[in-house]
């Protein structure tokens, strides 16, 4: 008896140490498959021989429970499953916080740089739609290598990677104050969230001037009651108390600017501590040095450049003045100060990145600026930043969105998963570096407003004929293939590209490889007839670049860096836009 009872003990023993050992379930969601196209075939097996057993519409989303070569195998309704093809869906990742430089989770980034650009793409040929202040926290969207898309004042945009850092969720919150009180809208149309977040839900709108009961404020944002619920708008556009004119001379001015920073002293090295809108009315309390100290949105106070108020009240003109304390600065080495305020003026001087310069006044898209003695000369608004204001000039000719827009291009990063492509002399793989490549054309294309397509989005293997596929499937305007060569000979370097089609390819493979050699100064191998699958077997526009050497180790180097890709990328972005125009 003591022996079938030793036995049950052991037997039990063992059983719960094995359940203890078991893998437990990942808290993060499975990879999940969405949809790309209209009424899709979902088959019983990995391949286009097996029989269909649904169909599906565009844009739904289903779990990934296997994959065999280029099909995923997917969760249907019940316990239902079905096969589609890889190149016929996008992945979508678990939702997981994004992460900093140092591994941890992170939902806002904070500027390091004074009037830190933002742009409406990720690169510098993309315009600036407005100034991330340093300092200044914004909510992330997205990144690459070299660039990362914020929220900031309810607008999205990209900044530079290197002038933000990412910050811990507990550094980017603030403790919330309590206590009711009321305010009034001071923006024409103000956004009501669901959370003190621009990327948060919106849940409906209040008109200017409106009242509200505000019941706590959390870092920049008030709660407030909206229709019978709790809701959050930013402070920025919420007036606490009426302006009070103060005691002595003042004035009232109106901004003139867009978007007006309002600093802690009157200096661009004074945080910035808010920010007025266009037209909106503040009570001047004193002038120095090009700056005025001005009150608004009820009690607040901050200093404000001069040159973007205008004085109201009889005591001045009314948004006219002459900017004559305005200065820009320089944002390239080696810019160009000319004679005139054209490119075909002959040139005064050069100045470099940082120089700052008195605006006497703004003639089209140039400045006329002050130069040194009693001189002056014209700088183009699309090469400089100006102080106290969030727009810029965008070089005339140089917005290639339009012809971006609305085209179909489909990029093929080469080789993936077990095809790892050329090993570099350093151990560079090939399949890593056109994925980060062909991701940063992504970027700018999607950017411009093109529909754009990756064979593949992670290290997985991709047979040639699905990436033909999908250039079909797609009815691509251009097809682009990325590649990085490698030979016996360690001293041969440059790039080349490769067309099949004399007709249907060389037209892209021209203007393509004319920007990028422009972009990258790489030696220049020429474009040159292609016998290659993905260019060979290709219906659409295709392309075939070869972007540098890695068997050459000085080239190595180069293709590897994000600087070098950065170019890349946009040359590409440049060439596609001269093929399209």
């Amino acid at each position: 008896m003591f022996r079938k009872l030793l036995f049950s003990i052991i037997c039990t023993l063992l059983i719960i140490s094995q359940l203890q050992m078991m893998p437990k379930p990942a808290s993060a969601e499975t990879k999940k498959a969405v949809i790309a196209a209209d009424g899709l075939n979902i088959r019983s097996g990995p391949g286009l021989s097996y029989s269909v057993i649904a169909s599906v519409k565009k844009g739904a989303v289903y779990s990934i429970t296997d994959q065999k070569n280029d099909w995923y195998q997917i969760q249907l309704s019940g316990n239902n499953k079905g096969w589609v093809a890889s190149w016929l869906v996008t992945l979508q990742q678990s939702s997981e916080a994004p992460k900093t430089s140092s591994g941890s989770t992170s939902d806002k980034v904070k500027s390091t740089a004074e009037d830190l650009r933002i742009r409406s793409g990720p690169g510098t040929s993309f315009q600036v739609t407005g100034t991330f202040d340093k300092g200044q926290t914004a909510s992330f969207v997205q990144q690459n290598s070299n660039w990362v898309e914020i929220s900031y004042k309810g607008k999205r945009g990209w900044v530079s990677s290197q002038f933000v850092i990412f910050l811990k969720k507990e550094q980017s919150k603030a403790p919330a104050s309590s206590g009711a009180t009321s305010g009034k809208v001071i923006a024409t149309s103000l956004n009501v969230r669901n959370k003190p977040s621009t990327s948060a839900d919106t849940i409906g709108s209040l008109k200017k001037n409106a009242s509200v009961s505000i019941t706590k404020t959390q870092d920049k944002w008030h709660e407030i009651q909206f229709k019978g619920q709790k809701g959050w708008v930013h402070s920025d556009f919420i007036s606490t108390g009426s302006v009070q004119s103060p005691v002595g001379s003042t004035k009232k001015g109106k901004v003139t600017a867009s978007s007006l920073n309002v600093r802690s002293v009157g200096s661009l090295n004074g945080s910035v501590v808010g920010s007025i809108l266009k037209n909106a009315e503040v009570m001047i309390l004193e002038s120095k040095n090009s700056w005025h100290h001005i009150q608004y949105s009820g009690n607040k106070k901050g200093w404000v450049s001069s040159s973007f108020i205008s004085i109201v009240n009889g005591q001045g003109n009314t948004g006219n003045e002459k900017p004559s304390q305005s200065k820009v600065s320089i944002l390239q080495d080696g810019t160009n100060i000319r004679k005139g305020p054209a490119t075909n003026q002959s040139i005064l001087r050069r100045a470099n990145a940082g120089e700052q310069f008195s605006v006497i006044s703004k003639e089209g898209d140039w400045f006329k600026i002050q130069l040194s003695g009693n001189t002056s000369g014209y700088v183009a608004g699309w090469v400089v930043s100006q102080s106290g204001e969030g727009s810029s000039v965008t070089r005339p000719g140089g917005d290639v969105t339009s012809y971006l827009k609305n085209k179909t291009v489909v990029l093929d990063p080469g080789h993936g998963g077990r095809d790892g492509g050329a090993i570099g002399t350093r151990g560079t793989l090939e399949k890593n570096l056109t994925m980060s490549t062909a991701k940063l054309v992504f970027d700018k294309l999607k950017a411009s407003g093109a529909d754009v397509h990756l064979t593949r989005s992670s290290d997985s293997y991709i047979s040639l004929s699905s990436r033909v596929s999908t250039s079909h499937y797609r009815n691509a305007d251009a097809f682009i293939s990325f590649h990085f060569d490698s030979i016996d000979n360690r001293s041969v370097n440059g790039m080349t590209t490769y067309y099949y089609s004399g007709s249907k390819d060389k037209p892209l493979a021209s203007p393509v490889h004319s920007e990028l050699m422009r972009q990258t100064k790489l030696k220049d191998r020429g474009t040159k007839f292609g016998d290659y699958h993905v260019i060979r077997e290709n219906n659409q526009p295709a392309i075939l670049l070869e972007l540098g050497y890695v068997s050459n180790s000085t080239e190595e180097m180069t293709v590897r860096s994000s600087t070098y890709q950065e170019r890349v990328a946009q040359g590409v972005y440049y060439g596609l836009a001269q093929y399209f125009k």
